[in-house]
C-alpha cells in the first residue's frame, strides 16, 4: 500500500530483507498507523540504500516538506563510520527529516541476542516508541541508534502512532 503524500509519511528504505522484515514488524504493530508509512524494496547492500536514497527520494523530500525517510542499514560494527558517511550524503536541508538507523553488527545477531524473530523485534521496537520506553532500543545490538531514535520519534510520532 502507499502513502498518501498530502498527508506526513514515512519511507524506509530497508538494506536487506532482514531488515524488510524488522520493518515490516514495526508498521504490522497495532498502534502504528501503516497507511503513513511504506516500507519499500530491500535495496540490496548498505551502499545501493544510499544509491537509491539520492536518486528516489530526495527529490521526494526536496518536493514536499511532509515526506520523511528512515534508511535502515547494517552499520557491520562501524556505527560512527558509516552513519558519518550517510549523513554527509543528505543535504543540511532535509535533515532533520532522514534518519539513519540499524542493528549495529547484522540483524542476524540482533536476532541471536533478542532471541526473537525479525518481525517481533520490529513490533517490539513500535512499543518501546509508543510507550515512551527503550527496552529494546537499549540493547547492545540497537543503543548506537539514541541520537537518530530520539529525531525519529520527534518528527514522527505525532502522525505515526494511534
Amino acid at each position: 500500500m502507499s502513502v498518501n503524500k498530502y498527508k506526513p509519511h514515512l519511507y524506509v528504505i530497508p538494506e536487506d530483507d532482514a531488515d524488510r522484515q524488522i520493518a515490516d514488524g514495526f508498521v504490522l504493530h497495532p498502534s502504528v498507523a501503516s497507511r503513513q508509512v511504506q516500507v519499500m524494496e530491500p535495496a540490496g547492500g548498505w551502499s545501493r540504500v544510499l544509491e537509491t536514497f539520492k536518486e528516489e527520494y530526495l527529490p521526494l523530500l526536496q518536493e514536499n516538506l511532509q515526506t520523511y525517510v528512515v534508511l535502515l542499514i547494517d552499520f557491520d560494527g562501524n556505527p560512527d563510520e558509516r552513519r558519518e558517511h550517510f549523513k554527509s550524503q543528505i543535504p543540511d536541508a532535509i535533515r532533520n527529516r532522514v534518519f539513519v538507523i540499524g542493528p549495529r553488527e547484522r540483524p542476524e545477531a540482533l536476532r541471536q541476542a533478542i532471541n526473537k524473530g525479525y518481525e517481533a523485534i520490529g513490533s517490539s521496537l513500535a512499543a518501546d516508541c509508543d510507550n515512551d520506553r527503550v527496552e529494546v532500543w537499549s540493547h547492545d545490538h540497537l543503543q548506537h541508534n539514541e541520537v537518530e531514535r530520539l529525531g525519529l520519534i520527534q518528527a514522527v510520532k505525532p502522525f505515526l502512532f494511534n
